[in-house]
């Protein structure tokens, strides 16, 4: 059985996930920076807790399935925000072109760069 501080924190932890993963379907990157740092700062001090190292077989495995759980939950977290900059930098780039990296480097002019000697024959006599 976890003890209480655990479970409070562990429950702490849960709440604040919904609250980041609402944040992230909501969009708002005010709330969402405040989700993630709250979340953050809860882990932190779920991580500097004494009472962890102290857990018996069966509170570790109880312990471990919960954190487990939130772990996947950021996981899919993680991948939402990563199609949403996606989205957003596609939408960039349409809406403003010159924010696109170019494919081959930029040119010299407007016909390209001069070809450069290779140094191989510098002086040719016939």
């Amino acid at each position: 059985m976890l003890s209480a501080q655990i479970e409070e924190q562990l429950s702490e932890i849960e709440q604040q996930c919904a609250v980041l993963t609402a944040a992230v379907d909501s969009g708002e990157p005010v709330a969402l920076e405040a989700a993630s740092t709250q979340l953050r700062q809860l882990a932190v001090d779920l991580s500097r807790s004494q009472e962890v190292a102290h857990l018996d077989a069966q509170a570790t495995q109880a312990f471990k399935t919960r954190l487990q759980k939130v772990v996947g939950g950021i996981a899919a977290q993680r991948g939402s925000l990563a199609r949403r900059a996606a989205v957003v930098e596609r939408g960039l780039n349409a809406m403003v072109p010159a924010t696109r990296e170019s494919t081959y480097g930029q040119a010299a002019g407007p016909y390209g760069a001069a070809a450069k000697q290779s140094g191989a024959f510098k002086l040719l006599t016939a």
